[in-house]
């Protein structure tokens, strides 16, 4: 029997979460049809902006929510909901929790809901309105780490299953680094220290760039990722001397060849769930030091990896220094971890199994 998905999200711009949506629809079963509803924006737009749109833009469907709270977005999904006779509502995050719910009162739907973390649970408003949304029976609540399930029963919310974020550990897989740097046109003969993200204070790239001031050449920062902190972080790169030794790639299109072409991977986070970021960097092989926030102490691997704190460049570097030093031996079994514990087609199976 076919089941009929609707994959709820804010928007559809770069992010980690709007790329595991995308992989929820890329690797659906013949026997589940998978749509992606984004609140926010309009078609077109969107897929100028991010072309790994384009393939699926059959599939995707947006509602054109001005801001603030609105009933006729609320009228719009419920349309839509009826229109491809959705079996499942699969949402994400707060905003698209409340709008699925509204949209699908007196409907015969199924709802999944995914928090991805739980930082936004300290405020107290939206605390008490993640409760009584997800109050009784007809949501099942997925955490995406054991991590950030336990940090949602602190604020006295439960999952109902814990499934972890999955990427596609056939496509990031360890691979030529000199070639991967001559296609992201990036120094052959330095170290590259690697960050990915959007630009935004919880991302904590301006601790990387604190700490990369306390190392010498040939260290080099490479980031891929926009946001609205760029020029911020251009600005802290100037006052520190370092703007020759940061390489600002943008939007990257193929991440696996950034992976590829660098020597670590860094994620200074001060807020996270899951990052996909974390996954895909390891399953091209690559050892990573982060912050010990959300999720990431769960899929970090122990054996190569590093946890510090958040807003510690001193700590931060030196941590980057000593896994520099033994970086190449761990390379497949890095890769091999992830494929162990966060493919793709292990999470859908899995999603689409709450479905039965």
């Amino acid at each position: 029997m076919n089941k009929i998905t609707l994959q709820v999200v804010q928007h559809l711009r770069p992010g980690g979460i709007e790329r595991l949506v995308l992989n929820l629809l890329r690797f659906a079963s013949p026997n589940h049809s998978v749509y992606v509803v984004a609140l926010e924006g309009e078609k077109e737009s969107a897929i100028e902006k991010w072309p790994e749109l384009q393939p699926f833009r059959s599939q995707l469907f947006f509602l054109g929510k001005p801001e603030g709270r609105d009933l006729q977005t609320i009228i719009r999904l419920r349309s839509l909901i009826k229109k491809l006779r959705a079996d499942i509502i699969h949402s994400h995050h707060l905003g698209p929790l409340l709008y699925s719910r509204l949209a699908s009162v007196g409907l015969r739907v199924s709802h999944i809901q995914t928090e991805h973390d739980s930082w936004h649970l300290h405020n107290a408003k939206q605390r008490r309105l993640t409760r009584l949304l997800l109050k009784g029976t007809k949501v099942q609540l997925v955490a995406d780490a054991p991590r950030v399930a336990d940090q949602l029963k602190l604020h006295g919310i439960t999952a109902d299953h814990v499934i972890i974020n999955g990427i596609d550990t056939k496509h990031f897989t360890p691979g030529n680094q000199l070639l991967s740097r001559q296609m992201n046109q990036l120094p052959s003969d330095k170290i590259l220290i690697g960050c990915a993200g959007r630009l935004v204070p919880e991302k904590g790239i301006d601790t990387m760039i604190q700490a990369l001031a306390l190392m010498e050449e040939p260290h080099r920062l490479v980031i891929a990722g926009n946001g609205p902190e760029q020029s911020n972080l251009r600005r802290l790169a100037d006052q520190l001397g370092l703007s020759d030794r940061i390489h600002w790639l943008g939007h990257c299109c193929n991440m696996r060849s950034f992976y590829r072409a660098i020597d670590i991977f860094c994620m200074p986070s001060r807020q996270e769930g899951l990052p996909l970021a974390l996954l895909e960097a390891q399953a091209c092989g690559k050892t990573v030091i982060a912050t010990n926030v959300g999720g990431i102490p769960d899929l970090l691997n122990p054996h190569s990896g590093q946890l510090i704190e958040p807003d510690q460049p001193v700590t931060l570097a030196r941590a980057l220094m000593n896994g520099l030093n033994k970086a190449h031996h761990y390379s497949e079994h890095n890769a091999q971890y992830i494929r162990c514990l966060a493919d793709v087609r292990m999470m859908t199976a899995t999603y689409e199994a709450l479905a039965y």
